[in-house]
């Protein structure tokens, strides 16, 4: 594309971004709306501005004040930053403006960085790409304004980019190997992606994709301990201060244990790891040795990362989205596509209208997590499953 045409869309989206804030701007009539953004904004307005650490004890309690009109309990949320200090680096053009702004133009960034990167890799099926905002986590995750929607993005993008059809063109350069170091932000929605990219670059033998992540988090980190020298310390015990909290939530795994008994809760403890650990071995050993990482491994690792993940929060359902609109976009059949995607779209929804009633406590953070692992059975198991999908090395493109 020439390099008008890539300025004249970059335009485009600004021009479309900044309608879109004013619009959500006045429909918002200067109610907050997203909490996860007040914390970062409030973060990032007294790391930058203010001369206190993103970590004070005296931001949060301001954020607990502003939100609840209360100072919270030892067992309550206490709403602090609980992020590396990197993380900021998104929010700090933001908190320039006052919040009321500042959260109408995060909302709509983001709205469009969404739009723009799945309509851009449905280009064959453009309805999955045009409806993903629609499931609830996608929904969640932009009221409340957190940096899952980004991250989501960006591994959305890497992914889609390392697909045979893209001839490894993209996945494995430096840029490319830098935009993932971003995810480092939020390790627990990261962690079995990461390493999911590490073996795909060394089975690709990419130098240049390697060399961009660890460039990347290594101007991460030291931007972040250029401008505040101490914070790996203070995030250290923020974040262990917010697994003691978890604001009453657990991870699907946790939840699915409290319904047991002892011992048979420990047992069934040690069964799942180890039936978690063994698929997971024998995945990705057969995608080694067939130098091919399928989009069964990568459903895969999307599944685990949310039933062990510590919070369970139902936007942390886009791990698994990830790979089901990559599924839906590649899928030979439109009528398995269409099948599964509006179905677990229309899911999503029920889900949280039986957790709502009473009907399910656990089905916003369940059903969907099951439809998922069925989904995953059913393209496993489906003979008639081939080459759309495959994230090959490469030497086998």
């Amino acid at each position: 594309m020439p390099l008008r045409s890539k300025i004249l869309n970059l335009l485009i989206l600004i021009v479309l971004a900044v309608l879109f804030a004013a619009g959500i701007h006045a429909a918002l009539q200067g109610n907050p709306l997203g909490a996860d953004f007040y914390t970062f904004w409030k973060a990032a307005r007294a790391e930058f501005f203010e001369g206190r650490s993103a970590y004070d004890p005296s931001v949060a309690r301001e954020i607990q004040m502003d939100i609840q009109g209360r100072l919270s309990n030892p067992t309550e949320d206490q709403f602090a930053f609980s992020y590396p200090i990197f993380a900021l680096l998104l929010v700090a053009p933001f908190s320039l403006l006052p919040f009321d702004w500042a959260q109408a133009t995060w909302m709509a960034v983001n709205f469009v960085l969404l739009l723009t990167a799945s309509l851009a890799i449905s280009s064959h099926r453009r309805w999955v790409g045009a409806s993903v905002w629609a499931f609830y986590p996608v929904c969640f995750a932009l009221i409340l304004g957190n940096l899952d929607l980004i991250i989501a993005v960006l591994w959305l993008f890497f992914f889609s980019q390392v697909l045979p059809q893209n001839k490894g063109r993209y996945g494995n350069t430096l840029w490319m190997g830098a935009l993932i170091s971003v995810t480092t932000i939020k390790p627990q929605f990261s962690w079995f992606f990461l390493i999911l990219a590490a073996l795909i670059a060394l089975r690709q033998k990419s130098t240049r994709l390697m060399l961009g992540f660890l460039a990347g988090s290594a101007v991460l980190w030291s931007l972040g301990f250029l401008w505040h020298p101490h914070w790996l310390n203070e995030w250290v015990a923020q974040a262990v201060q917010y697994l003691t909290v978890l604001s009453g939530h657990s991870s699907p795994l946790q939840s699915w244990l409290a319904t047991l008994t002892p011992p048979n809760d420990q047992t069934a403890r040690s069964i799942t790891w180890v039936i978690i650990i063994a698929l997971s071995i024998w995945f990705i050993r057969s995608a080694w040795r067939n130098h091919s990482f399928s989009i069964r491994l990568l459903g895969w690792c999307g599944i685990v990362t949310y039933f062990v993940h510590p919070t369970g929060f139902s936007y942390e359902q886009m791990t698994f989205l990830i790979p089901v609109f990559l599924w839906a976009v590649d899928e030979r059949s439109s009528r398995k596509a269409l099948a599964a995607w509006v179905g677990m779209l229309i899911l999503s929804w029920v889900a949280l209208v039986a957790t709502f009633t009473g009907i399910d406590r656990l089905a916003d953070s369940s059903w969907l997590l099951l439809a998922a692992a069925a989904w995953l059975v059913w393209i496993t198991i489906d003979q008639k499953w081939s080459q759309p999908g495959k994230i090959q090395s490469a030497s086998q493109s």
